[in-house]
């Protein structure tokens, strides 16, 4: 992964390791602090695991640095309400966090959803 572009399908919860793992690289090579570093790792195994739970259990990250930024793509075939993780959870809540987190750790999070599926885009900056 020299140019620091990668796309990645995954299947199951076996994979979250890898794509984590790939975040941190794609991270390191756009020269991200730590802190943001585990932001990158954090929002993919949040959106990874939304997908295979609520997005016909498989999608597809494609991720690259962009400068002192990482972008990352991830699609699936769920729907999502436009809205999801644009409130906080209920307190006591014991799902629904995935998506807020996202939104609470990057500085870009755009998400649309279509009768194919669902496409989220997120932006870190170093």
């Amino acid at each position: 992964m020299k140019s620091g572009y990668c796309t990645l399908d995954f299947m199951s919860t076996a994979s979250l390791a890898h794509l984590r793992h790939v975040g941190r690289d794609v991270a390191a090579l756009a020269g991200l602090t730590s802190a943001r570093a585990d932001a990158v790792e954090l929002a993919i195994s949040e959106l990874a695991t939304n997908s295979l739970q609520h997005g016909g259990g498989r999608g597809r990250l494609d991720i690259w640095a962009n400068g002192k930024s990482v972008v990352c793509v991830v699609t699936d075939a769920g729907h999502v309400d436009p809205g999801a993780g644009q409130r906080p959870p209920e307190p006591g809540a014991t799902r629904g966090r995935g998506l807020w987190i996202v939104n609470q750790v990057c500085d870009e999070v755009e998400r649309r959803t279509t009768p194919n599926g669902t496409t989220t885009r997120i932006v870190i900056r170093g």
